[in-house]
């Protein structure tokens, strides 16, 4: 029988490995959710890229030149 001030050796390598469990589950986790978050984070970029191109395109043609511009009525 262990003493709870002075555990067995048995007791703290039983301990350790119960830690180590947790750890490694607990690091799967994080890895699963970094994984998830890349694929979001790069289909983000995507959409990015493509609402960029997208403002280059139309932005261009829906802007008239000063030259090309009429004053305002008030003039």
């Amino acid at each position: 029988m262990s003493n709870p001030t002075n555990p067995l050796p048995e007791d703290k390598i039983i301990d350790l490995e119960i830690r180590l469990t947790h750890q490694e589950d607990h690091i799967l986790s994080l890895d699963k959710i970094v994984y998830e978050q890349d694929k979001l984070l790069g289909a983000l970029l995507e959409k990015v890229k493509q609402i960029d191109e997208k403002i280059k395109s139309s932005g261009e043609s829906n802007i008239l030149s000063s030259d090309e511009e009429q004053p305002p009525p008030h003039y």
